[in-house]
């Protein structure tokens, strides 16, 4: 049967009305969408700024805690981390442990920031999670080092991507966010003491990866094996991975080396206590073995006791030499009287440096520039044509500090 005109208009009318409100569905679903994912991103954006946050908050405690500690001889020198017990072995979380059983002297360590002992609240990242930290063996303040504590310090702490490719080598601590679980880990409480971080203390829980097998060029975020994954089982330089895939969320904030010694460097005493080392009356008297770039290795035993500390830990960058014949050198833009020997404070080394082994130490060239290393050689100075000056400047570190020796 054929449709009348008025019936006709009619179907019409219902076909639009359902296509407008398919069309309206669409709509909306589209703007839901955009909506949902204009959320999860504020949600992500939220909760990665979070754990930017704590982690510079984190690096900055720790630092500082480091740097401003009342002895000179013990800056520099970080906290052991978080292990999740105080004294006498009791749970407890937050604070820095005493000496435990493992922690061999140049063994590095990993925990939770001890935020209860740097006297800051817990820091968590964007997941809620207790930042961690790893911290160089070389760089622990218990038990410290037997090795020169300066500013050519290697940290024992190496970072790499996914592929092994180097991102840092060398730095002292390393800074962590755990971000959310991956693939095993298990975070659950081990212990209601842990009322504020919560979760265990196994590193392996919260490091990447759990799986061995899903490592990255054979390396693993935490120290395997010993208790809960938290201790290295030598002084090597440990590998910790920056990947972004499925097994591997970790990330990371640097420690390094320079980054604490510049820092106390600008201590008053610093500048103090590097004067009376170089102005100790034994290098007035007496001429030290050219053994070392013209300095006995054995030169601090000489030395007041109140200099003692300082010339163990910087005695490297001492350099010695006789004079060929008397004569002046140049300090602060002035020549000095006639001087028989000069005695020399290398300063932080400049990018053209290196002293990373004993033959880089060995060699006048990472410590000396220009005119002085021109006339620096042993037992006698190719001139008396060394220029410098009398007083640390922290703002130029890398200056030769002179003193004539007549």
């Amino acid at each position: 049967m054929a449709l009348t005109g008025k019936v006709r208009r009619q179907l019409h009318l219902k076909q639009g009305a359902v296509l407008l409100l398919m069309l309206l569905i669409i709509i909306l679903g589209a703007a839901s969408f955009f909506v949902s994912s204009l959320n999860n991103s504020s949600v992500r954006t939220a909760r990665d700024n979070k754990t930017t946050l704590s982690l510079a908050q984190a690096k900055d405690a720790l630092i500082g805690d480091s740097v401003s500690t009342p002895s000179l001889g013990s800056a520099g020198y970080l906290r052991l981390p978080d292990l999740g017990f105080g004294m006498d072995n009791i749970p407890a979380e937050g604070s820095s442990p005493p000496n435990f059983t493992g922690n061999n002297i140049d063994y590095s360590v990993i925990g939770k920031v001890p935020w209860k002992t740097l006297g800051i609240s817990p820091l968590q990242d964007g997941q809620g999670d207790c930042i961690w930290y790893a911290v160089s063996g070389r760089f622990k303040n218990d038990p410290t080092t037997n090795s020169p504590f300066n500013w050519d310090t290697l940290g024992q702490i190496d970072v790499i991507d996914g592929d092994g490719n180097a991102i840092t080598n060398n730095i002292a601590a390393l800074i962590i966010s755990p971000g959310q679980p991956l693939d095993r880990q298990d975070r659950a409480l081990s212990n209601p003491a842990y009322t504020q971080c919560g979760g265990n203390y196994d590193a392996r829980n919260y490091l990447d990866p759990y799986i061995s097998s899903d490592d990255a060029s054979n390396a693993v975020n935490y120290f395997p094996k010993g208790t809960n994954n938290r201790i290295a089982h030598n002084s090597k330089n440990k590998q910790f991975v920056f990947a972004n895939n499925s097994h591997h969320n970790d990330r990371f904030l640097f420690v390094t080396v320079d980054e604490i010694f510049r820092a106390i460097i600008r201590r008053n005493d610093f500048s103090i206590q590097l004067a009376s080392l170089i102005n100790d009356p034994y290098f007035q008297t007496v001429m030290p073995v050219n053994t070392n770039k013209g300095i006995s290795i054995n030169i601090c035993s000489s030395l007041l006791p109140s200099n003692l500390t300082f010339c163990n830990n910087w005695k490297e960058m001492l350099l010695f030499s006789r004079l060929p014949t008397p004569s002046s050198i140049t300090v602060d833009g002035a020549n000095t009287n006639l001087c028989t020997r000069v005695l020399i404070f290398g300063g932080l080394k400049t990018d053209t440096q290196q002293r990373l082994t004993t033959n880089d130490k060995s060699n006048p060239a990472n410590y000396l520039e220009g005119s002085n290393l021109n006339a620096f050689l042993l037992p006698t100075a190719a001139s008396g044509n060394f220029t410098g000056s009398s007083t640390f400047n922290p703002n130029n570190p890398s200056a030769d500090l002179l003193r004539c020796i007549q």
